[in-house]
């Protein structure tokens, strides 16, 4: 196991996360203007570069302002206006599609009044600690800038490479304003992340100091042979006292945690590997044969390995 000062649950899992740019675009647009965008299977980002407007999410309407970084990690319908009343319509009706795997610069949608300039994104999670991570996060992250302008950390130098990659137009620079990009929605689910969490959820989970360095063990080692008692000691505590609490943030026993977090390794290796043989990934999960691996795949999966390897590349899982 890793030597750290203090357990990292969220970066152990942000490890396990890999983001991917569908299309991004910086939009202009000038009142009177409103915009619906409907559910995504992915993550969908807006920073607001100049102007203001209102976003309308799960029976909210919230004002951003300049320089808000708003991220919807469920890909939850929503509204963008330029005021809180204004109409709307479907977003192709505005702009159609955003380009694939470039930055598109669009000027002036809407009408002569005052301009909106906003930063859009659409970003595919995968990888085995996708379900885990968003399950810590809610329909809308809003983030305001600090005292130094930034929402979070380093915004502005991330913006400032953006525009550079985007300005100069040199070899590879749409592969590298995505990449970019994608470090711009790490830094804002991290920023979230890094508030204060609701006692007893999921979310303090990670945050907690005992269940914590459980929980970092366990997701940095699933080959390991844990048990719930060494488990207890690695957070400090006694068994007796730290099963009820991991139950009672992480809403499973630790055993049920470990095994579910070992079928999602085990669900992505099958798809991203596909020649790598199963009991190779049985044993990479703790599993000392194939046979039993294949049992527990079963049943927690509902079917075994190989069926799920050639169903999930036919269907596009995302794991």
């Amino acid at each position: 196991m890793r030597d750290r000062s203090g357990p990292d649950a969220l970066g152990t899992l942000l490890d396990r996360i890999r983001v991917g740019t569908g299309r991004f675009g910086r939009i202009e647009l000038g009142a009177p203007w409103g915009m619906r965008v409907g559910p995504r299977d992915t993550v969908t980002l807006h920073h607001l570069l100049d102007g203001e407007m209102w976003l309308d999410a799960g029976g909210r309407t919230v004002r951003i302002g300049p320089g808000d970084l708003v991220i919807l990690p469920h890909g939850v319908p929503h509204s963008l206006k330029y005021r809180p009343d204004a109409r709307v319509m479907a977003e192709e009706r505005w702009h159609g599609s955003l380009p694939e795997g470039g930055l598109s610069v669009r000027r002036r949608f809407g009408g002569d009044g005052a301009r909106t300039v906003v930063l859009c994104a659409e970003l595919t999670l995968t990888g085995a600690a996708r379900d885990l991570l968003l399950r810590a996060l809610p329909p809308v992250i809003h983030l305001r800038p600090d005292a130094d302008g930034d929402p979070v950390p380093g915004l502005r130098r991330i913006l400032d490479g953006l525009r550079e990659e985007v300005r100069d137009g040199r070899s590879a620079s749409p592969l590298l304003a995505a990449r970019l990009v994608e470090v711009l929605l790490l830094q804002g689910i991290r920023a979230e992340l890094e508030r204060p969490a609701a006692v007893g959820t999921w979310r303090a989970a990670l945050g907690d100091e005992r269940v914590g360095r459980a929980l970092d063990a366990l997701y940095g080692a699933p080959g390991h042979p844990w048990s719930v008692a060494e488990l207890a000691r690695v957070a400090g505590m006694s068994r007796a006292a730290f099963a009820p609490l991991f139950r009672e943030l992480v809403g499973e026993s630790p055993i049920a945690h470990l095994t579910g977090w070992r079928m999602s390794l085990a669900k992505t290796a099958l798809c991203e590997q596909p020649d790598l043989p199963v009991g190779r990934i049985a044993a990479s999960v703790g599993y000392g044969s194939e046979f039993a691996f294949s049992a527990a795949f079963r049943r927690v999966v509902g079917m075994p390995p190989g069926r799920y390897r050639a169903t999930a590349g036919t269907a596009g899982n995302p794991w």
